[in-house]
C-alpha cells in the first residue's frame, strides 16, 4: 500500500495520548509529514481543497468531518473510536487500530456517495413514526448475536414493545414524492430510509434488493391497514428474511430512487441515526460522489441500478384515509372497489329466481327419498343440489352492514326455501307408506353444540369462498359439510307423521346451522375487511344473541350425550353374577326415548334368562347406571 507525503492531524477529545503516540509512531515510520491542528481551529479554518485530513472520528462527530470535507472538497482518513461498530460498518473502516491507521493514512481517497435529510448527512439511516423492529436503533438489536440470551432478550424486547405499540400505534397522514414523480396522498405510521446500515433489522428485509454508492436511497413505507395487518408484519419480519419484492408483508412498500420528499401535515419528531430532530417536511436526496474519504473496497459489486416506485400497497382513496385516521383498525377495510364484484353476486342469489325454486324441490325430494332409504350417498347428492346455502351467506352480509334491502330479500329467499322443502319432504311422506325412523332420520333429531361447530366452521368457509375465486368451486363441499336442506327434509317427514319431536328436533337443527352460518360467515367478511366494527356491532350482537338462545338446548343435548355416553362406557362389556351364571352385555347402545333411556344389548349367558332373572339383571343395570332403564335385549346363548 501506498501512503501520502503529508497529512493533517485533528487533535480533540476522542485523541487519546496513546493513540496520538500510535499515529505519529506509523506516520515517522512512513516518511509521512504529520501537521497538528485542534479541533477547534480546524473548523474554523479548514484546509483547502486537495489536503489529507486524518481524525478519529465517533458517531457523535463523523457526521461534522464528513460535511466539512465534502463542502471544502479535501480527502478524509478516519480512525474510528474504539467499540464503534456501527460507525466502522457504516464507513467500511477497519475495526482494529493497526489497520485503521493504514487505511487513514493510504494516498487512494474513492469519492462516496452521502445521503442528506434536511441538509444534515445520515450516514445509516433516517427513521420517522413507529417502526417496532426495524430501526435497529435499540442496545437490544446491536447485542443480539453476541449470545444466545441477548438474541432472547432482543426478541423478548421486541415482542413486548410490539405488543404495546398495538395499543398506539396510530397512522398520519402523508404525501410522499418519489423523485420527479407525482405527489402521492396516503397515511404511514413509519419509514425507514437506508443508507449504508446494511445489516440492521429493516436491511434484514431486504437483503437481495439493497446497494450501496448505487446513488440511490433505499425505504420502507410502513403502513399497515390495520392492526391485523401489522400483526402479519410483525410475524414476517420476525421470522423470515432475505424476502422477495413479491412476497412482501402487504403493510410495507419498498422505495429505491435517487431522492424523497415527506411532507407532514404538522411537525413530527424523526432520527437521523439515533438523533431526535423534528419538522413537518423531511427532503431527502442522494449526492453521489460527495466525499473522498479512505474506505475499505465494497464486498461485492452492486447490480441493484433501477428505480423502484412500488407504492400500490400505501393507502389511498379519502375513504380508506379518513377511515384510518385517528386510530388504526382491527381488520383491514376493503374499499367499495374492492368489493363491488362481491355485492352483485350477493344480491343476485338473494333473489329467489326460478332455478332457486326448481332446485329447492328437487333438492327436498332427493333428501326425503334418502332420508327414506337410509342412503348417505342419496343424501349427499340433494346437500350438493340444495342452492340454500346462497341466501344465508347473503344473510351474513347484510347483517353485517346492515343492508335492509339485501336483509329483507335473503330472508325472504330462505323462508320460501323452507317452505318448499318442509312442503315437499311432508307430501313425500305422505305417498310413501311407511312411518319408521331410520338411522338418517334418527341421526338428525337430537343436535348439539358440535352441530354449532360444524355450522361455524361452514359459515367461514363459505364466506371464504365466496370473497376468493380460487376456492370458490369449494362451495359444494361446504353445503356438503353444513347439510342444510336434509334437517328441513326431517321436519317435513315430522310434519306428514304429525309427530312433534321430529319436527323439533330436526327444526331445532336447521337452525342451528342457520344462525351458526350466518354469525360465522360475518365475522369471515369483518375480518377480511368488508365492513367497519363500529357498522357491524348491531348485526353481530343480534346475531350472537339467537347463537345464545340456540345453544342451550343444543348444551343441554350436549350434555345429555355426554352422560349417555358414560353409560355406555360403563355397562359395555359388563359381566354380572344373575342367578347361578355370568351374564355379559354386548353390542351396548344407549338411546333416549320421550325422556325414556333406553339400552339396547346383546346378552351373552350360559341358557337363556327366566323372567325373574331379567328382571333381577334390570335392577343390577340400574343400579350402575344410577337412573330407571327401558332394556331392548338380545339373547345369545354361548355353548
Amino acid at each position: 500500500m501506498t501512503y501520502v507525503p503529508e497529512a493533517v492531524l485533528v487533535t480533540s477529545e476522542t485523541l487519546t495520548a496513546k493513540l496520538k503516540q500510535q499515529i505519529e509512531s506509523f506516520a515517522y515510520s512512513h516518511g509521512i509529514a504529520l501537521t497538528l491542528m485542534p479541533e477547534d481551529s480546524f473548523f474554523a479554518r479548514p484546509p483547502v481543497a486537495g489536503c489529507h485530513v486524518v481524525a478519529v472520528l465517533s458517531i457523535d462527530n463523523a457526521h461534522d468531518y464528513l460535511d466539512l470535507a465534502a463542502r471544502q472538497k479535501f480527502s478524509l482518513g478516519a480512525i474510528p473510536v474504539s467499540g464503534q461498530s456501527r460507525l466502522c460498518e457504516w464507513l467500511r473502516l477497519p475495526v482494529q487500530t493497526e489497520d485503521a491507521l493504514a487505511l487513514a493514512f493510504g494516498s487512494e481517497h474513492p469519492p462516496i456517495e452521502l445521503l442528506r435529510c434536511n441538509g444534515e448527512i445520515a450516514l445509516g439511516m433516517v427513521t420517522l413514526g413507529s417502526n417496532p423492529f426495524i430501526d435497529g436503533r435499540s442496545k437490544a438489536f446491536r447485542n443480539r448475536n453476541q449470545s444466545w440470551l441477548e438474541r432472547v432478550l432482543f426478541l423478548w424486547a421486541v415482542a413486548w414493545q410490539s405488543v404495546l405499540s398495538l395499543f398506539r400505534i396510530q397512522p398520519f397522514a402523508a404525501t410522499i414524492t418519489l423523485g420527479d414523480g407525482a405527489p402521492v396522498k396516503t397515511a404511514i405510521t413509519g419509514m425507514v430510509a437506508l443508507e449504508n446500515d446494511i445489516r440492521g433489522p429493516a436491511a434484514r428485509l431486504l437483503a437481495p434488493h439493497l446497494g450501496m454508492e448505487n446513488g440511490f436511497i433505499n425505504a420502507l413505507f410502513i403502513a399497515p391497514k390495520s392492526v391485523w395487518a401489522y400483526l402479519s408484519f410483525l410475524k414476517d419480519g420476525l421470522v423470515y428474511k432475505n424476502q422477495p419484492l413479491a412476497k412482501l408483508s402487504d403493510a410495507v412498500s419498498f422505495i429505491r430512487v435517487p431522492s424523497i420528499v415527506v411532507e407532514l401535515k404538522a411537525g413530527r419528531d424523526y432520527f437521523i441515526d439515533g438523533r431526535r430532530r423534528n419538522a413537518d417536511t423531511l427532503v431527502m436526496a442522494v449526492e453521489p460522489a460527495a466525499v473522498c474519504i479512505n474506505v475499505l473496497p465494497l464486498a461485492q459489486e452492486q447490480k441493484e441500478t433501477k428505480e423502484i416506485t412500488r407504492t400500490d400497497k400505501l393507502p389511498r382513496g379519502d375513504e380508506q384515509l379518513k377511515f384510518i385516521a385517528n386510530a388504526l383498525p382491527l381488520f383491514t377495510h376493503a374499499g367499495e372497489g374492492d368489493f363491488k364484484d362481491l355485492f352483485i353476486q350477493l344480491r343476485e342469489v338473494a333473489r329467489p329466481h326460478s332455478t332457486f325454486l326448481t332446485l329447492m324441490v328437487l333438492s327436498a325430494v332427493v333428501a326425503s327419498l334418502g332420508l327414506f332409504l337410509s342412503s348417505p350417498a342419496v343424501i349427499i347428492g340433494a346437500m350438493v343440489l340444495a342452492p340454500l346455502m346462497s341466501p344465508i351467506i347473503s344473510l351474513a352480509m347484510a347483517l353485517l352492514r346492515r343492508e335492509r334491502n339485501l336483509l329483507v330479500q335473503s330472508l325472504e329467499t330462505i323462508g320460501i326455501g323452507m317452505c318448499l322443502a318442509l312442503g315437499t319432504a311432508a307430501l313425500v311422506t305422505l305417498l310413501i307408506p311407511v312411518d319408521r325412523i331410520t338411522s338418517e332420520i334418527a341421526g338428525r333429531l337430537q343436535p348439539n353444540l358440535l352441530d354449532l361447530g360444524v355450522a361455524i366452521a361452514s359459515g367461514i368457509a363459505g364466506a371464504y369462498a365466496y370473497v376468493r375465486e380460487d376456492v370458490a368451486k369449494s362451495v359444494s363441499g361446504v353445503a356438503i359439510a353444513v347439510a342444510l336442506v336434509p334437517p328441513l327434509c326431517v321436519s317435513g317427514i315430522g310434519i306428514g307423521w304429525m309427530d312433534w319431536q321430529v319436527i323439533s328436533g330436526a327444526m331445532l337443527l336447521f337452525l342451528t346451522n342457520l344462525v351458526g352460518i350466518s354469525l360465522a360467515a360475518a365475522l369471515t367478511f369483518l375480518v377480511l375487511g368488508f365492513s367497519p366494527l363500529e357498522r357491524a356491532r348491531k348485526g353481530l350482537m343480534f346475531s350472537a344473541a339467537l347463537m345464545g338462545v340456540i345453544a342451550i338446548p343444543l348444551s343441554v343435548a350436549m350434555w345429555d350425550m355426554a352422560s349417555h355416553w358414560q353409560l355406555e362406557k360403563r355397562l359395555s362389556g359388563l359381566v354380572v353374577s344373575v342367578g347361578d351364571q355370568q351374564v355379559q352385555l354386548t353390542e351396548l347402545q344407549v338411546r333416549v326415548h320421550s325422556d325414556t333411556t333406553v339400552v339396547l344389548a346383546d346378552v351373552l349367558s350360559d341358557r337363556l334368562l327366566s323372567a325373574g332373572e331379567l328382571q333381577q339383571l334390570k335392577q343390577l343395570l340400574e343400579a350402575q347406571a344410577g337412573e330407571p332403564l327401558q332394556l331392548q335385549l338380545t339373547p345369545r346363548i354361548l355353548l
